[in-house]
């Protein structure tokens, strides 16, 4: 006879200090929603299997590296001197106000540089202003470090430009700075120069930072230029955030790097400065071999690579775009200008069994096989991102499933059956 197990009272658990963090994060939304898809059924879309390419220089500057093995040591904790030098070299192309490498700290994407931007400036009682909707990692980080959260507003009509009069009515004596990310992910957006002027000055006059995430810069394909937020610098102290992974399509690298712009010693002063060398003692290092591969990286990729990848990404928007115009219940403002995907408001009335973008992502997965993430997860309810990042073939049938979907779910299409039905 089997007999029962004493029970140990063992003196350890499971510490849930980023449960509500993780729940924010994008990847949560994403995995619920591929775990529905029937993997047996039609593919998967966007594919998760898809081999990326990137420049050929890019991958030259990689196995030099490893040949002559200058990226087998560890690297100092704020990046290799010749990383850093060579990513402030790069940004001054387009600054008035130069960097120089000590105001460059590489870290392990711009993941763990909006970690280190947040780590560096949260004190008690602090919070900060972040974009609705916006780039879910920057929540995902203030929720973890017990920061507050307090959210601005774009204006879909003129082009998302950011609603000064929202953050002026959010922000009070304990807000430390403002967060953008130009390009806009997930509003396909780049600001104007003019804009962010106006944001620079805005920023002084509530005596607030501005963090820019600039990840996107290297997919613009619209008429708007991109313009670093750094150029704003002798008017307003400003951080800006890159990595390798968009422009170069290659995620995997996991380098990116922090770049402070200072204005007349405010950075050394306050002790940020002091900050961000004392949090990247204790936190990793990207990869060496890749931080070596920098000054070729960013010196010898050929500007026709930018070129091609924005003219693929430009003719996926133009495909998406038109595609939406007729699929009933979504609205799309404003035909991106950089980003690899669209944002598409959700009219619920327009369907007879949708109760929120939650519910139709999905349904959409489990019916369709396809993936489009809820408005939600970027803080912004009734909304739709879709993924453009794909072969020609590929969009065309992403949209023509999702233009399927929204017919068989559309509120005329059920008021017709109820007819044919004689329900009334």
């Amino acid at each position: 006879m089997a007999t029962t197990p004493m029970c140990t009272e063992w003196q350890f658990s499971g510490n849930e200090a980023a449960k509500e963090a993780a729940a924010a994060a994008l990847g949560a939304y994403t995995s619920k929603l591929m775990a529905l898809c029937d993997p047996n059924g039609k593919p998967i879309l966007p594919p998760s299997n898809k081999a990326v390419e990137t420049s050929n220089s890019a991958e030259k500057a990689v196995v030099k590296v490893i040949l002559s093995g200058t990226g087998n040591a560890y690297a100092p904790s704020i990046g290799l001197p010749l990383a850093k030098s060579a990513v402030a070299e790069y940004l001054n192309r387009d600054l008035p106000k130069k960097l120089t490498a000590a105001d460059v700290f590489m870290t392990v994407g711009c993941k763990r540089a909006i970690d280190l931007a947040v780590d560096i400036l949260a004190k008690p009682k602090a919070n900060v202003l972040l974009p609705r909707p916006g780039f879910p990692w920057d929540v995902v980080r203030c929720i973890y470090k017990k920061l507050e959260v307090r959210y601005y507003d774009f204006i879909p009509e003129q082009n998302f430009e950011i609603d000064f009069e929202s953050v002026k009515k959010v922000t009070d004596k304990n807000t430390f700075a403002i967060f953008i990310i130009n390009p806009h992910n997930p509003n396909g957006n780049t600001y104007s120069e003019a804009h962010l002027k106006q944001l620079a000055e805005l920023a002084k006059e509530l005596s607030i930072m501005v963090v820019s995430d600039e990840v996107f810069r290297w997919t613009v394909f619209g008429n708007n230029p991109f313009v670093p937020m750094g150029k704003f610098s002798s008017i307003v102290p400003v951080v800006t955030l890159g990595s390798l992974s968009k422009g170069w399509n290659v995620p995997g690298w996991r380098t990116g790097w922090l770049a402070l712009h200072d204005l007349d010693g405010v950075f050394r002063n306050t002790k940020i400065l002091q900050a961000a060398n004392e949090f990247l003692q204790i936190n990793a290092k990207p990869p060496t071999v890749i931080q070596a591969a920098m000054p070729d990286i960013l010196e010898r990729t050929p500007k026709h690579f930018f070129h091609e990848r924005g003219s693929f990404l430009k003719h996926k928007v133009d495909i998406g775009y038109s595609k939406v115009k007729h699929i009933p219940g979504l609205t799309c403002y404003m035909k991106p200008e950089a980003c690899t995907f669209l944002w598409t408001k959700l009219d619920i009335s327009c369907f007879a069994d949708i109760e929120d973008d939650q519910d139709f992502c999905r349904k959409l997965a489990m019916e369709e096989n396809l993936v489009v993430l809820p408005g939600i997860a970027f803080r912004q309810k009734n909304w739709l991102r879709h993924s453009i990042d794909m072969e020609t073939q590929t969009v065309e049938d992403a949209f023509e499933r999702l233009k399927s979907f929204c017919e068989r779910h559309s509120a005329e299409r059920g008021a017709s059956l109820k007819n044919v039905n004689g329900v009334n």
